[in-house]
């Protein structure tokens, strides 16, 4: 149900951070044209790694083929050679993807082993210029530690759409001119809420009448065979 919005926003938030799109979109309403812009840069040729390879990441795998990208990913469990061979994509260790990422989608879930899965130390790791997108929840990033690495030019640029604090944002995130943020809207479409709204009516009626639920979450599925 949200796994293709979600990918459709991960991929407006790359290409809007590749190719610097929101200071071009200011500087026009400005009456300033192109004049003191970055230049942006091609997504062809570069190495996006996906952080978790679920239904999210898998989609967005699919819509990012067609920009010529290197995809690789990390993921808790190995997918099959068909699954890779799919979706052409190359499975590698956390510490391989963060060293050898251009691009570094994030899409795994939060809880105590992903809390600030991304800090100080995995900024360090990454490629100079890296690009950070995020449409997992903000927690999973230190805040801090990227807008560091924001300052630095470690990293280059950063989409998101979660953060730590929502609705807060970090300051830092608000001045930096190659942020491209979005306030939480991944699955805010009306044929996404439509079908969230249809999928809960029919586990409601699954628990009521048949004392099951049809899409339990994994740390659930156990109970519900």
């Amino acid at each position: 149900m949200v796994d293709a919005p979600t990918a459709d926003t991960a991929v407006y938030l790359i290409l809007a951070t590749l190719r610097n799109t929101m200071q071009y979109h200011e500087n026009v309403r400005q009456g300033k044209w192109n004049h003191g812009v970055l230049r942006g840069n091609n997504p062809e040729g570069k190495t996006l790694g996906i952080l978790g390879m679920g239904g999210i990441g898998k989609a967005l795998a699919k819509r990012m083929r067609g920009f010529d990208v290197k995809i690789q990913y990390y993921n808790r469990n190995r997918h099959t050679m068909e699954v890779e061979k799919k979706y052409d994509a190359n499975y590698v260790s956390f510490e391989t993807l963060l060293q050898t990422s251009d691009i570094i989608f994030i899409s795994v879930p939060l809880n105590s082993s992903t809390y600030r899965l991304l800090d100080k130390p995995q900024f360090d790791m990454m490629k100079q210029g890296v690009f950070i997108i995020n449409t997992a929840r903000g927690p999973i990033i230190h805040e801090n530690a990227l807008v560091s690495a924001l300052e630095t030019g470690k990293v280059a640029g950063a989409g998101l759409d979660v953060y730590e604090k929502e609705p807060n944002i970090h300051p830092g995130l608000l001045s930096h001119p190659r942020c491209v943020l979005l306030p939480h809207i991944s699955s805010q479409t009306e044929e996404s809420l439509y079908n969230m709204d249809r999928e809960t009516m029919k586990n409601m009626e699954a628990a009521l009448l048949y004392n099951t639920l049809l899409t339990p979450i994994s740390e659930h599925k156990q109970f519900f065979q």
